[in-house]
């Protein structure tokens, strides 16, 4: 089969799970233990939301239903159970590193063999079909193979690149590995009766991951992504102490009015015991409230501990290096944890452009448009608490005799900072330094939204885009800016807690509309941009 059409299969049938019923409990498909990306959809939670139907009205599904050229993808589109996939049930995508090589595996059940056997056969014309113990077999162009019987199918793909990405430094010039076909039809074969002891949900990470209730889960094991990075330069170090154990699992919602995610980052006890011995602080809005502008775009908080410090460049073998430089420049380890109380900030505020630096000209297709020439206004603040003041001014004066003066060394050359024995100020206008050091700023309405956690941030989509207000000139452009303005509001982030030994994060992506379901929403604006722009859909 042509890799390209396996492509649009696999695309299609990932659509067909985002708006299909699906079954409740977390059983799931097979996965193997070692698997180092996973990805969950809970379809039944989804079609709660968004049905086919919803998506059959759209202009977008009536232009690829009208251009489809053969009768069976017009059936597919009409209902994708007539692939003979059964869309009542969860589906699940994975990847797994073996020996030199790695594959991917798309996994789901199977409601009508002949239906399914006709659809495979359909796209894969001229493919043989053979029989390996009670599975179907079908080699795919291509080198993958697909595999199933009357409950169940398997597809599984080489992924050689995906064995060496970021296995180690250099791996770009590895020879990629690719398994012949009957290694990954071995390979499919385990996954229909995968021992229990070998099964991903006997990971108690993943186990607390697929709990969270979620229209989609994601798991990526870094240890298996990255755990090569500790050999070569960064063998001198001890990498290993972050990345054993180390992984990241997700719980996605479209939920009314917001699409929201819910993190889990998994440590070993080694890292989990230091973050409890020196946990950092609750960020207040006190902080944040000090901010002196209204228009904010982004504003980012967050608390580190000092002490804290020390401890973990012991566990990661860099504490010599650091302290042989520290030497050197006259400073210590103690002095920084002294200096510094822990609490930054970083603001952006009163983003706009400039008029000057709008220049009109023809576009591709001759219509004229408005190019930025790099003309952005915008006002950029940075704070950080201070403990002990004169440990702070060695600090200070350290800085400026390596990098220069603040403000007037080429590192920092239109900054400005100002302190007092509280807080230390950096920016690009001396106002809002000053106003930030007299504590009087405004009351900001999104600190109660991104305070009380070790870390928050928050991103005001609205006013990022309605700074771009003046480069969108040409009809396309401001139809497609004023779509989403309409639909995008803010990005919250918070989190930095250790719960249940894993470090909690909380995403909020939250739209105007707050009593329709966030995928509803979605459906309807790439509907509008399709119809906006027949060819080219923009953001």
């Amino acid at each position: 089969m042509k890799i390209n059409l396996f492509t649009k299969a696999i695309v299609a049938v990932f659509a067909i799970v985002a708006v299909s019923c699906g079954r409740s409990d977390k059983a799931g498909p097979a996965i193997p233990k070692d698997a180092f990306i996973v990805v969950h959809v809970n379809a039944g939670s989804l079609t709660k939301k968004l049905s086919w139907d919803d998506i059959k009205k759209t202009n977008w599904f009536n232009e690829m239903y009208a251009k489809a050229d053969d009768t069976l993808a017009r059936k597919l589109m009409e209902n994708p159970g007539n692939s003979g996939i059964n869309v009542q049930e969860d589906m699940v995508f994975f990847v797994k590193k073996q020996g030199r090589g790695a594959y991917m595996v798309f996994e789901g059940s199977v409601s009508d063999t002949s239906a399914f056997m006709a659809f495979n056969s359909q796209i894969n014309k001229g493919a043989d079909i053979t029989r390996g113990g009670d599975l179907n077999i079908m080699k795919l162009e291509g080198n993958g193979v697909l595999s199933w019987n009357d409950k169940k199918f398997v597809y599984v793909i080489n992924a050689p690149g995906m064995a060496s990405s970021f296995s180690s430094f250099g791996a770009s010039s590895m020879e990629q590995y690719s398994f012949p076909a009957d290694s990954l039809q071995m390979f499919a074969s385990v996954l229909y009766d995968l021992p229990s002891d070998q099964s991903m949900y006997k990971d108690d990470r993943f186990a607390a991951t697929m709990k969270e209730e979620g229209d989609l889960h994601v798991w990526m094991n870094n240890e298996q992504t990255y755990g090569g990075l500790a050999g070569g330069m960064l063998g001198m170090l001890k990498v290993n102490a972050l990345l054993d154990q180390n992984a990241t699992g997700m719980a996605v919602n479209f939920d009314n009015g917001k699409i929201s995610m819910n993190t889990k980052q998994f440590f070993n006890k080694d890292v989990l015991k230091l973050m409890e011995k020196f946990p950092s602080k609750e960020i207040s809005a006190d902080v944040i409230n000090r901010i002196p502008s209204q228009e904010v775009a982004a504003a980012f908080v967050m608390n580190y501990p000092p002490e804290g410090l020390r401890e973990f460049l012991k566990l990661v073998g860099f504490d010599g290096a650091v302290n042989g430089y520290l030497q050197q420049v006259g400073f210590t380890m103690d002095e920084f944890i002294k200096a510094n109380k822990g609490d930054m900030l970083i603001a952006v505020t009163d983003v706009q452009m400039k008029k000057d630096s709008l220049i009109e000209e023809a576009g591709p297709d001759g219509e004229p448009t408005v190019r930025n020439a790099g003309g952005t206004d915008m006002k950029f603040l940075f704070a950080t608490s201070i403990n002990d003041r004169p440990a702070f001014d060695k600090m200070i004066g350290v800085i400026s005799a390596q990098m220069g003066q603040i403000g007037s060394s080429s590192m920092f050359p239109s900054f400005t900072y100002k302190l007092d024995n509280n807080w230390f100020v950096a920016g690009n206008t001396e106002p809002q330094v000053s106003q930030f050091l007299a504590g009087n700023g405004n009351k900001q309405a999104f600190a109660s939204r991104i305070s009380g956690q070790p870390f928050g941030a928050f991103i005001d989509l609205q006013k990022l885009m309605k700074s771009g207000t003046g480069v969108a000139s040409d009809s396309a452009s401001q139809q497609t800016l004023e779509t989403s303005l309409k639909l995008w509001q803010d990005v919250i982030i918070t989190g930095g807690k250790v719960k249940n030994n894993a470090v909690s994060y909380d995403v909020e992506l939250n739209l105007l509309d707050k009593s329709t379901n966030s995928l509803t929403q979605l459906n309807s604006y790439f509907d509008l941009l399709s119809k906006q722009n027949k060819s080219t859909v923009s953001f």
